[in-house]
């Protein structure tokens, strides 16, 4: 007797075995919503921290010191940085203050001068994912940006913060979700959370 195969119809997918592969692209969608949410929180923390890295350097640097540019002793100079943006990017810079009024009289003339080429002379950037808002000392909230948006802290030289001081806050770019927030004080103390 000759054995016959019988080959089974290939009837398609049961309606069961749908639901299940269905499933599983939802969980996976569900998982990569999550993993994307973390890494936003992560790059806007690691903003924080870069912010937060150069006002402790820069304020431990103007602390009792008389600023050196170029070589030179400068008593007119005070130590300060620069947050702004650059295109899509923002970037803190370290530097100088020249001047004896503060920024936030338009009506003189001051000057930033930077101290780094870091970022092609651009200072640390923070990530393309993040966006920054100020909210200064009156409450006034305003986004970081170029020229009279960018945010200027000076220190004088018992290390306190001469202008500058306010809320800084980090979103996610493009969103209006605030993932985490800086806080300077006039003192020169900053918290981060």
């Amino acid at each position: 007797m000759k054995k016959r195969r019988i080959m089974k119809e290939n009837e398609g997918y049961s309606l069961i075995e749908m639901i299940i592969v269905i499933a599983i692209i939802a969980v996976m969608s569900a998982a990569a919503m999550v993993t994307i949410s973390i890494i936003h929180n992560a790059k806007a923390k690691e903003a924080a921290s870069t912010l937060e890295d150069a006002l402790f350097e820069v304020q431990n640097n103007a602390k009792g010191k008389i600023c050196v540019v170029n070589g030179t002793q400068e008593k007119a100079y005070r130590y300060a940085l620069c947050v702004y943006k650059d295109g899509t990017k923002y970037y803190v810079r370290k530097g100088y203050y020249k001047g004896n009024d503060l920024p936030k009289n338009k009506a003189t003339s001051y000057e930033f001068v930077a101290s780094e080429n870091v970022g092609s002379g651009k200072g640390s950037s923070f990530s393309t994912y993040v966006s920054v808002k100020y909210v200064d000392s009156t409450g006034t909230s305003r986004d970081v940006g170029t020229g009279d948006n960018a945010v200027y802290i000076v220190y004088d030289k018992q290390g306190n913060c001469m202008y500058g001081y306010g809320q800084f806050e980090f979103y996610r770019s493009g969103k209006n979700n605030l993932l985490n927030t800086l806080v300077l004080n006039k003192n020169g103390s900053h918290t981060s959370d």
